[in-house]
């Protein structure tokens, strides 16, 4: 998997992946200790099942990391957006926005839904999203809402892959029944 922004590399950590980069991201995730900091990797995408994908689909600067998997009658997603630029808080605030509104559609959409409470054993969460940017912007950047319809489009791009994924291993499985 080769991201497109220079200095960014992944690569396999234990059961996950491990995103680094030579100069810190700024970054923003619904993870303790992610909350608008600068940081130089970060380690996502872990699997509780052994042929989890991860897609990659990128474009003018962002590059959008998704896996989504069927564990213990659960659907998880994890979403990793790189973006080569310089963005505010604000920015960033509302990339991870639009980011979470992509994935309730995109799961409610394919039928991918969860209809039991949070279970605490599988940590108590179902969606993983990291948003990072190459630098942090001093200004407030200018509204774009093409940046926003860029990363939308990216992030269902990606989640349909991964999705699609789920429901050619499941057909497979159940084949060799």
């Amino acid at each position: 998997m080769n991201i497109d922004i220079e200095g960014i590399t992944i690569c396999k950590i234990n059961n996950g992946i491990l995103i680094k980069s030579e100069k810190p991201l700024y970054a923003l995730a619904n993870r303790k200790g992610f909350d608008f900091h600068f940081i130089k990797e970060f380690d996502t995408h872990y699997s509780n099942t052994p042929n989890l994908k991860r897609v990659l689909v990128k474009r003018n600067g962002i590059d959008v990391i998704t896996s989504v998997e069927f564990f213990e009658k659960k659907y998880f997603s994890t979403i990793s957006i790189l973006i080569d630029a310089s963005l505010d808080n604000l920015t960033l605030l509302n990339i991870f926005r639009v980011t979470t509104e992509s994935i309730s559609t995109v799961m409610w959409e394919n039928n991918a839904i969860n209809e039991d409470d949070l279970s605490n054993k599988l940590g108590n969460y179902y969606n993983i999203v990291f948003v990072a940017c190459t630098s942090k912007s001093d200004k407030e950047v200018p509204f774009d809402v093409s940046l926003y319809y860029e990363v939308k489009e990216l992030v269902d791009e990606a989640l349909k892959k991964s999705l699609e994924h789920i429901n050619n291993t499941e057909k497979t499985n159940r084949g060799r029944l």
